[in-house]
């Protein structure tokens, strides 16, 4: 009987197999007929960030979602160009000035990426909770539900009373940032929690506006400009730990906007292991903090974990026989044993003209928050060669760029060469939920994916796709962990450096010593089942099929 039964589910697979090959090649058709492309939406890794650009509803009345962007080019796959909501939807994406892309999509593929966007938009409203113990936290995704009503409290409290209670929404959701945007109307504030932005509430500008000049307020900022950007910080306590928070204000069409960055000093750095690194990778950071001079450069965008990786070194470097001096803008948490430094561009103490101070201090190891200009760049190399390990962060997309970066900005090859010790380029990506995620045999689509990426990845018969659970808010996913590329210039590397070799030299000289991508160690993670294919294309631009 159960063999029965058996064979009765997979002869209905298999005809949901043919019925939906047949609907994708009746679309195919279509597409041809309209003079439209075509697209397999229901196959096509989707950047979740793409799928917000059209709201959930006006998605679902128009059958239609945005799947791929670069700059003002967005791919739109749509079930029915006729629809008047589509046109409606369409015509919306026109005024905003993109340059639109039009795909035919079944029905039954817009059907599905639908539902999974609709999956990570979750929100139920409950009572809101204002206890601040660890003990009453719950999963993040409760505590937007119970945030969500704030946007009504906040008309009833005190400008420093809505301050306080997004604070500690901020803190309970394990945010990093809190965004306030206003539109014509309303003001919309989102969280980001684990690289991802989530909408919390929504309030009336004027409401809002007690919000900005309370925040304005208490970083010192000054209250009667409002048509230039402002910066600042301020702290609060939270569980007996100091919390900063600093503070960027720009100036918009209606009302400022305001981003709000939380900075715990409580935060405890953990092992490179725990970051992510893992094989070569995580021997060469073991050994990095052994070197007694050199540059060791940290790059990716912001939000790609650089701070994070910087102060394990520094943890790492860090013992009494060693002098570690730190230049920050801002210090954005305390260290033991480390003298801390940040710079007042007002005063004139920037990273250059510090540098060159906190040289004089007899340091051991030093570190820089960020190269971003020349003489910066050319101080730094200079105290690499005189006997210092000097850390910092460069913003490049891959570790190889940095070098051609440096040059551009006006750095001599004979300078960077021997100078440099270690690049290392890093991404987020998020860890797969084990409670609720799903192992799924490889489709046709991901296993191209990896022959593509790299030959020495062992393709996996499964590969892991994010559900949502209650642990994890959701989301499929909890915590994070870095996808990296590292090199080390050894002498061929120097070699090349001096010679001004072009970027497929430095490449290819890089990969006879191991180096890898950070697409390839994205991929081998989720052979490994840490995370999804999904989750590597949000962080990574992957090129256009």
């Amino acid at each position: 009987m159960s063999d029965d039964k058996n064979y009765k589910k997979e002869s209905a697979q298999v005809l949901q197999g043919i019925n939906r090959d047949f609907e994708e090649k009746n679309t195919l058709k279509k597409a041809k007929e309209l003079g439209l492309s075509y697209v397999n939406i229901g196959k096509t890794p989707i950047n979740p960030d793409y799928l917000k650009i059209i709201p959930p509803d006006e998605s679902q009345k128009a059958r239609a979602v945005a799947f791929y962007r670069v700059g003002d080019k967005l791919r739109v796959a749509l079930e029915d160009p006729e629809n008047p909501e589509t046109k409606k939807v369409l015509e919306t994406l026109k005024s905003k000035d993109y340059k639109l892309n039009i795909n035919l999509a079944s029905s039954s593929g817009i059907t599905e990426v639908i539902q999974t966007y609709q999956n990570l938009q979750i929100y139920r409203k409950t009572e809101i909770v204002e206890s601040v113990e660890e003990k009453s936290i719950k999963t993040y995704e409760k505590e937007i539900a119970e945030l969500a009503s704030l946007g009504e409290k906040i008309r009833t409290v005190t400008a420093e009373e809505a301050l306080n209670l997004i604070n500690i929404g901020a803190m309970k959701t394990k945010a990093s940032d809190v965004h306030y945007e206003p539109t014509d109307k309303n003001t919309v504030v989102r969280f980001r929690i684990d690289g991802v932005l989530y909408k919390v509430f929504e309030i009336k500008n004027k409401d809002y506006k007690n919000i900005l000049n309370q925040i304005k307020y208490t970083t010192k900022m000054k209250l009667n400009i409002s048509d230039v950007p402002q910066d600042g910080r301020y702290n609060f306590a939270y569980n007996d730990r100091k919390i900063d928070v600093r503070v960027s204000v720009i100036p918009t069409e209606t009302v400022e906007s305001i981003v709000c960055r939380f900075l715990d000093s409580g935060k405890e750095f953990t092992s490179f292991e725990d970051l992510g690194f893992e094989d070569k990778n995580l021997e060469n950071m073991g050994e990095l903090t052994k070197i007694s001079h050199g540059m060791i450069l940290i790059t990716g965008p912001t939000g790609s974990g650089k701070t994070t990786t910087l102060y394990s070194l520094l943890q790492g470097f860090n013992s009494p026989e060693k002098k570690i001096i730190t230049l920050e803008n801002p210090i954005e948490y305390h260290l033991d044993g480390i003298v801390q430094s940040q710079i007042n561009e007002k005063g004139d103490y920037n990273f250059a003209s510090g540098l060159r101070s906190i040289l004089r201090q007899d340091p051991d190891i030093v570190m820089v928050g960020e190269i971003r200009d020349i003489e910066t760049a050319e101080t730094s190399a200079q105290a690499a060669l005189t006997g210092h390990a000097v850390l910092s962060t460069l913003h490049t997309n891959g570790a190889i760029e940095s070098i051609p970066r440096l040059i551009n900005m006006g750095m001599e090859p004979f300078v960077i060469a021997p100078a440099l010790d270690t690049i290392i380029a890093q991404r987020l990506v998020r860890r797969i939920c084990k409670d609720c995620g799903k192992l799924e045999p490889i489709t046709e689509q991901e296993k191209k994916e990896f022959e593509e990426t790299s030959k020495d990845i062992k393709i996996p018969e499964k590969v892991y796709h994010a559900q949502g659970c209650d642990k994890c808010s959701k989301t499929g996913y909890i915590g994070r962990m870095v996808i990296v590329e590292m090199v080390t210039i050894d002498e061929e590397l120097e070699a090349l450096i001096l010679n001004k070799a072009p970027m497929a030299k430095l490449v290819e000289a890089a990969r006879k010593k191991g180096f890898t991508t950070m697409k390839e160690n994205g991929f081998k993670k989720v052979a490994e089942h840490h995370t999804t294919v999904e989750e590597v294309h949000r962080v990574i631009r992957v090129s256009e099929e």
